[in-house]
């Protein structure tokens, strides 16, 4: 059986312009035209769709969430140094899931110095810097 745009959008139940839009985006399968109408073949009563693409590719990204540095001095290395005459970095730096150790860091904007005995770091600091800022390790 063959349709045309008025009866396909009924049985769709959306808009002849939308289904007009989806004839010439050709996401109705079998439709052609006889001089300026549109003919829908109809497969169990209904018109065949292809899958289409949800819109437009995103221009926008997602926010990322800020990850906070944390900074410790690693007091077991201070006293592997004292003990062994050893010269290892001391200061840990934490950001995310990477980890790293320097002499020196500087941090390059605001920051604040975080003291809790009762709730220490997994590593064991009970003082540690965090900050948001970029953090220079040397």
């Amino acid at each position: 059986m063959l349709v045309g745009t008025n009866e396909a959008a009924k049985l769709l139940g959306i808009s002849s312009p939308r289904v007009r839009r989806l004839l010439l985006d050709g996401r109705i399968h079998g439709a052609y035209k006889i001089s300026n109408v549109w003919v829908i073949p109809l497969k169990d009563g209904m018109p065949v769709l292809s899958k289409g693409k949800r819109g437009p590719k995103p221009t926008w990204q997602a926010i990322r969430r800020e990850v906070m540095t944390c900074i410790h001095i690693n007091r077991s290395r201070i006293s592997q140094n004292y003990k062994h005459g050893q010269n290892l970095p001391v200061i840990g730096v934490k950001r995310g899931s990477s980890k790293q150790y320097g002499y020196e860091v500087e941090v390059t904007g605001p920051c604040r110095v975080v003291y809790r005995p009762d709730q220490p770091k997994d590593c064991g600091a009970k003082v540690w810097i965090e900050t948001l800022s970029p953090v220079l390790v040397a």
